[in-house]
């Protein structure tokens, strides 16, 4: 590391601030190593963030310089696609954004939205978007994710605490991943509502085709959460095998085929694997083909909710929360293999031997443990991939669960040949080093967490 990597190290830790944005900005990039390039690109990232709650908060004000206006006034609800629905109260500072930053009404009502949410109510998510610790997109998330509550006229401690739980996750999950346990948190807290919006909305399921240029038609699925999974599930095996038929597709191509096999060939490609009894299920589609694979999809639900003592929304592994009252309608026809964990961290301790060889048992209990792929940020599923040996079976590496864990295939290529480096912990954590020597964490996942 040079003086100038020095630098920019020194100003990525340091709070950010107007003079360390321009010295950051006039610095020559081209003078950097490669890592010290990584540390600009960060340090800007934190800059950048600081920078949009000014943003946000200028906007704030904005909405409250009009006469009449009034402090989230403008938010009346969410729509079923997810965008604000909100009434004329910030017509003419909406206009006033528009005009002067050349964007659509919509565009400046959206920010209005979006930096009232941030400013008003969430003022520690405003906070950590200021000294950088979070970045635009993690707060735009956990803004959406709390407007129904916010606007539900939830009490002000319950938001604070799953702000709170979202903020401290944060520097090890995606936007994606903090959106979908706020998600978990706002059905923990309402479980009741998820139970309608879903009664509701799987009334709306539909398969739809539309034609386009070329000889070309595409086709949309709006389906309950656990039968998408299935049906990806399935186009993910055949994938597999159109793969290992030798085909030169690419992967939209082998995934567009497979749809129309599956689809064509009048076979039901779903297969099952069992499930659990109180903790997480794995459950086969209807009509399925019984075969001896590992085509599962998993569900964690508590044993009250299970009983119908409680209606705590259930955990699909991939998706999210869904209600009680589907949890409770897939576990009736559908196999079951029992998870066992630690009640308090939530860590998976052990599972049911009886249905397979402790080599199966051992790759159900990793699959289980980690639910995606351990690389930081990747969401690639267990189920679709590698088990992989943090240290080499052919160097010493032994074949239990603190030398194992889950890789997606490009994610344990780039292990095994772009020289990034794990060290493997036994409750599923682990460390990531990457060819600069940068270090990243990636924590346990509880079982009860979203995956």
């Amino acid at each position: 590391m040079n003086l100038l990597d020095q630098r920019v190290s020194e100003i990525k830790s340091a709070r950010p601030s107007a003079t360390h944005l321009v010295e950051l900005t006039s610095l020559s990039r081209y003078e950097l190593t490669p890592d010290g390039r990584v540390e600009l690109l960060a340090a800007l990232e934190k800059h950048l963030s600081w920078l949009n709650s000014h943003i946000h908060e200028v906007t704030y004000l904005i909405s409250l310089d009009q006469p009449g206006a009034q402090s989230g006034g403008a938010f009346e609800g969410y729509g079923a696609n997810g965008v604000a629905i909100t009434s004329e109260i910030n017509d003419q500072e909406r206009e006033e954004i528009a005009a002067a930053l050349r964007i659509s009404p919509n565009t400046a009502q959206h920010r209005i939205d979006t930096a009232t949410l941030l400013v008003h109510h969430l003022p520690e998510t405003t906070r950590a978007l200021a000294d950088g610790s979070i970045s635009t997109a993690h707060a735009n998330a956990i803004a959406r994710e709390s407007a129904p509550l916010i606007y539900g006229g939830i009490d002000k401690s319950v938001i604070a605490k799953i702000e709170a739980k979202a903020l401290s996750s944060a520097e090890f999950s995606t936007p994606n991943q903090i959106a979908v346990a706020m998600r978990k948190a706002v059905a923990q807290v309402q479980p009741e509502e998820l139970a309608e919006r879903f009664a509701t909305a799987r009334h709306e399921r539909r398969v739809l085709c539309y034609p386009e240029r070329d000889g070309m038609a595409t086709i949309t699925a709006l389906l309950t959460a656990p039968d998408a999974r299935l049906v990806m599930r399935s186009l993910e095996l055949r994938i597999r095998q159109i793969k290992a038929e030798g085909r030169t597709h690419t992967a939209d191509q082998r995934r567009a085929d497979a749809f129309v096999e599956f689809f064509t060939s009048g076979e039901k490609n779903i297969e099952s694997a069992g499930a659990s009894d109180s903790h997480i299920s794995s459950v086969d589609g209807p009509g399925a083909k019984r075969k001896n694979s590992a085509m599962t999809i998993n569900v964690m639900v508590d044993l009250p909710t299970l009983m119908g003592l409680a209606e705590n929304p259930a955990e699909l592994s991939g998706y999210g929360p869904i209600p009680a009252t589907l949890a409770r309608e897939l576990a009736k026809s559908h196999q079951w293999q029992r998870f066992i964990t630690d009640p308090v961290s939530g860590e998976l301790l052990d599972l049911g031997r009886g249905r397979y060889q402790p080599p199966q048992a051992l790759i159900e209990f990793i699959a289980a443990r980690d639910r995606t792929c351990r690389f930081p940020g990747c969401a690639r599923a267990a189920e679709l991939s590698d088990i992989d040996h943090a240290i080499p079976w052919d160097e010493g590496g032994q074949t239990n669960p603190g030398n194992l864990g889950v890789l997606c295939r490009r994610h344990h290529r780039l292990k095994t040949h772009g020289g990034w480096k794990i060290i493997s912990n036994p409750d599923g954590s682990c460390t990531w080093t990457s060819p600069y020597g940068k270090s990243y964490m990636v924590p346990t996942r509880p079982i009860n967490d979203v995956a």
